[in-house]
C-alpha cells in the first residue's frame, strides 16, 4: 500500500523542518571554528525545543486520528503507521533532532581534541550512524 502523498500543510511543514537545521550544519561543516557557528550551536536549545514540542504534536495527532498506538512490536504495523503524515512528520522531526544533536557532539568533540571533523559531520547530516561511526573511528585512532 502506498502513503498517501502529504498535503500542502504536512509539505510545508517538512520544508520548514529540514530548513530549520541547514544553517546549524553548513556552519559546522564549512566554518567549525567560527563566532557565527558557536553562536549559532548555543542558540540551538530553541529549535531542539521546537522539534520535540511539534513531535509530541504530530504524532499525538497521528495515533488520535488512528486511534492505535504506535506499534513497535510488529514491523509490518509500525511501518503502515508510518504512512500517515503526521506520524510520518514525527518520525522525521526525531531524526532531524537526534542527528543534529549528534553533529553538535561531533562538532564540540573535535573542537576540544583541536581536530577537523567535516567529513564525519557531512556524513552525519546525510546519513546519521555512518557519521556518528566514522568519527568515533577518527576518535578513536587518534
Amino acid at each position: 500500500m502506498s502513503p498517501t502523498p502529504l498535503d500542502s500543510t504536512r509539505r510545508s511543514v517538512y520544508g520548514a523542518m529540514n530548513a530549520g537545521v541547514v544553517p546549524l550544519w553548513l556552519a559546522m561543516i564549512v566554518v567549525p571554528r567560527s563566532r557565527l557557528t558557536r553562536t549559532l550551536v548555543r542558540r540551538a536549545v530553541p529549535l531542539h525545543a521546537g522539534f520535540s514540542v511539534g513531535y509530541a504534536g504530530l504524532l499525538g495527532r497521528g495515533v488520535l486520528r488512528s486511534r492505535r498506538m504506535l506499534d513497535f512490536g510488529d514491523p509490518d504495523a509500525l511501518r503502515g503507521q508510518l504512512t500517515d503524515g503526521d506520524v510520518f512528520l514525527a518520525a522525521w522531526s526525531h531524526y532531524l533532532t537526534f542527528d543534529l544533536l549528534v553533529g553538535q557532539w561531533i562538532w564540540q568533540d573535535a573542537l576540544d581534541r583541536g581536530r577537523t571533523a567535516r567529513l564525519a559531520l557531512l556524513l552525519t547530516w546525510l546519513a546519521g550512524p555512518v557519521g556518528h561511526g566514522l568519527y568515533l573511528l577518527q576518535r578513536r585512532a587518534s
